[in-house]
């Protein structure tokens, strides 16, 4: 990259603003995963519906997030650490999108149970949802401050949020033995749990590149952790 003076400012300026478009996605998707989960707890299909249509500021801002990375990288060329910041921010971006998506598809299954009887079980999604989305915020937040000790704690995260998924559908695949006038409701709830443990894995995906972002050490697959 060029250090001239005027393009060191023009450079700093472009990857400042490309790390705020991240965080606000990160925003977005976050606040259409806690719309899609109220509408279930207060049986509101109107927020489920806003969750649906919001999804396409989520689609279009990841577009124009590639966009920017490209062009940074194209008209800049940076290096080292201004690089991993660029590749990192456009793979969480992608990952941001999957967790919108599966906050739609926790909605339009929201809006399926808003339509049939109140569900006593809808209370096991309760623990399930706060565990993954305090993991989303942390990854976030990670992502926010450079913040390494916060992404590992995302990481560590992991396991607790996997067993509340494993006891949910231990007890609702009881539920689906039983009565079958409520198979279709507590099938949604499956997925619901399901999804929700998934949006915890995609924190740690999130997690996962802002420790790369920050020590350039990639830890995927069993790669070490930073001492």
């Amino acid at each position: 990259m060029q250090t001239g003076g005027h393009i060191l400012s023009d450079f700093n300026a472009a990857l400042k603003a490309f790390k705020e478009k991240t965080i606000n996605i990160g925003c977005l998707a976050q606040q259409n995963l806690e719309n899609a989960l109220q509408g279930l707890f207060d049986r509101n299909s109107e927020l489920c519906n806003k969750v649906i249509a919001d999804d396409e500021d989520v689609d279009q801002l990841e577009i124009s997030i590639d966009e920017d990375g490209v062009m940074i990288m194209s008209k800049y060329q940076p290096f080292a650490s201004d690089l991993r910041v660029v590749v990192a921010s456009m793979k969480i971006t992608n990952i941001i999108e999957r967790i919108s998506d599966h906050a739609v598809s926790i909605a339009k299954r929201s809006r399926k149970l808003i339509r049939t009887s109140e569900l006593p079980e809808v209370s096991l999604i309760e623990p399930i949802f706060q565990h993954a989305n305090n993991m989303l915020t942390n990854a976030l937040s990670a992502y926010a401050d450079g913040n390494q000790e916060l992404a590992l704690k995302v990481i560590a995260a992991d396991p607790g949020l996997n067993k509340l998924h494993k006891k949910a559908t231990k007890q609702l695949t009881k539920c689906l033995e039983g009565e079958a006038d409520a198979h279709k409701a507590y099938l949604h709830l499956v997925f619901i749990s399901r999804w929700l443990e998934r949006v915890g894995d995609l924190a740690v995906n999130i997690a996962e590149d802002v420790v790369y972002m920050e020590t350039a050490t990639d830890i995927r697959h069993g790669g070490e952790l930073p001492e």
